[in-house]
Formats: structure tokens, sequence, C-alpha cells
């Protein structure tokens, strides 16, 4: 797949855009690292097991862009890893990757997550903001302790609990994202909080970048996310532990507070409004993102 009639001549000769393969991943991983993005190879392949994406690559087979994309049920998707290398920036090719992925998700509600400098180029794409998350890491320096409410209890997750945690996430995204969460609960660690009443919210923690990474974290309320989130960090004391939320400034006191500080944000976006529950029946909420690019 080249470049259409309308580019110039000299790109229409030097890129080539097609779909990505797990042979990619190499280059596409260095290409992370030039950037100081913190994602393992492994990362890469975990990503990349779960979805699909698009390459721009060169005459030599030098891979110089990337896009990966997840479908989370039949009606949206989330695109993440959008990098172009700095050497061919400014040629339009990141704008390409996106109308590949528009191609392959016709219908689709997209969801990101943006840098500030790729702000501009999404809403062009007919993205809008809707909401700010926050990225916090570093070595967990104190081991924080929040008691549950009265009558909930806090257990490992089973097997058994995944059609449960899978209907919590869907209500409180609006994405189907079972695919997801099982490969979370083979990967990773899960914990939920429950009661008499049933699942109250549900959290994970995973190998990833330069440490650990916990979410995503779904709760009913504060009350049960916040104790699951100092349950990772007690049990990640001491060593390097990243969590993306979206803006609160109370769960970010007590992060900081943990040794687990605000290095940089990004801008949620969306190409549609998603609508809001029933105020009567409030949906669950996501306190932390599993990943800035899976959302």
């Amino acid at each position: 797949m080249t470049q259409t009639a309308t580019s110039p001549p000299i790109l229409q000769t030097q890129i080539a855009f097609r779909p990505i393969t797990p042979e990619d991943l190499p280059q596409a991983w260095q290409l992370s690292k030039d950037l100081a993005w913190p994602h393992r190879l492994e990362d890469w392949e975990q990503m990349l097991a779960l979805g699909n994406g698009f390459v721009a690559t060169t005459t030599d087979g030098s891979v110089i862009g990337t896009l990966l994309w997840w479908a989370w049920g039949p009606q949206a998707a989330s695109l993440g890893m959008i990098i172009v290398s700095p050497a061919w920036q400014g040629h339009g090719i990141g704008k390409h990757l996106m109308a590949l992925a528009r191609q392959a998700l016709p219908g689709y509600r997209l969801h990101l997550n943006a840098t500030s400098a790729g702000v501009p180029l999404y809403e062009k794409s007919g993205f809008h903001s809707t909401g700010v998350v926050m990225q916090h890491q570093g070595n967990v320096s104190t081991v924080p302790l929040i008691p549950l409410p009265e009558g909930c209890r806090m257990r490992p997750m089973g097997a058994a609990d995944l059609t449960a945690i899978c209907d919590m996430d869907k209500a409180a995204l609006k994405l189907d994202r079972s695919a997801l969460l099982t490969r979370l609960m083979e990967d990773g660690r899960g914990i939920l909080v429950d009661s008499e009443k049933g699942i109250l919210g549900f959290s994970f923690c995973r190998k990833f970048g330069w440490g650990q990474a916990t979410g995503p974290i779904i709760a009913l309320d504060q009350a049960f996310a916040l104790p699951m989130l100092a349950y990772w960090a007690g049990t990640c004391a001491g060593q390097f532990l990243r969590v993306d939320i979206p803006q609160d400034e109370t769960v970010a006191g007590l992060l900081d507070q943990w040794g687990l500080l605000r290095v940089g944000s990004v801008v949620s976006m969306s190409t549609e409004v998603v609508e809001t529950g029933d105020a009567a029946t409030q949906p669950p909420i996501c306190f932390a993102l599993c990943s800035q690019a899976l959302c």
C-alpha cells in the first residue's frame, strides 16, 4: 500500500504503508525507545497480540512509523503507539496512518490519548477532548494502608469472576474489553472488592516498562478503589510502579505522598460524545487506565 497520487513524488517512491507484523516489532520497539518511552519488546508483543496496526516503511524496509488499534466490540476501538520517526516527521505519515486506521474501523467510535503536540493533528481528524490523564510513577516510598468500608473484603481474582468484571468494565467504559481482561488474568495479578451485594470493584497489576503498572482500576466508588490502589502500592514497596489516572486531585495527592509523582499528562480524545447514563443508576468509574494506549 503506497502513498496516494497526490503525495509528493519523493514520498511515493520512498514510503510505503502496510499492516504491521510480529517481525516489525523490534524496529517498532526501537522507535519507542528513541522517544524515551518505557515500553519493553514484550509490551509491544502483548499489545499486538490483542490488536492490529500499520507501519510506514522506507524502500530498504526500515520502519519509520507505527499505529496500533484495538477493537473493543463492534462499535468502539482505541488507537495507540502512534509514532513517526523524528527524521521523517512533517511528511504526512501520521495523517496517513490515521486514515488507514479509520478505513479499517468504519463507523467505529474511536478513542486515543494524545500528547499536547498531537492534539492538533487529531482534532483535524475529527477527535475532540474528553478529559486529561495524569501519569504518576516512581519507586514506592511509603507503604499505605486504606481500610475498606465495613462489610467489604478484598480477595484475589479467580477465573469464575471473569464474566462479572467484564460486565463492570463495559458498564464503566462502554467498551467490550473481554479479550484484554482475559489476557490480564493470564499475565498479571488481579484483586477485587466484594460484599454480600456482589463485586464492588476490581484491579490488576502487571509487569510493564521499567517495573510494574497497576490498572485498570474500576469500582463503584472511591471508597473501594483507593484501598485497591493502596494494596498495589504496598505490594510494590521499593519497586518502580506506574499509574495512569483520569484527572483527580484526591487520588493524585495520595500517589504523590506514596512517592509516585506526576511526571506528565495526556489528553483523552474521542470521535464521538459518549452519552452519560441515568443519574439514578451511577455506573462504575474508571480510577486508573490499563495503559495510555489500551485505555
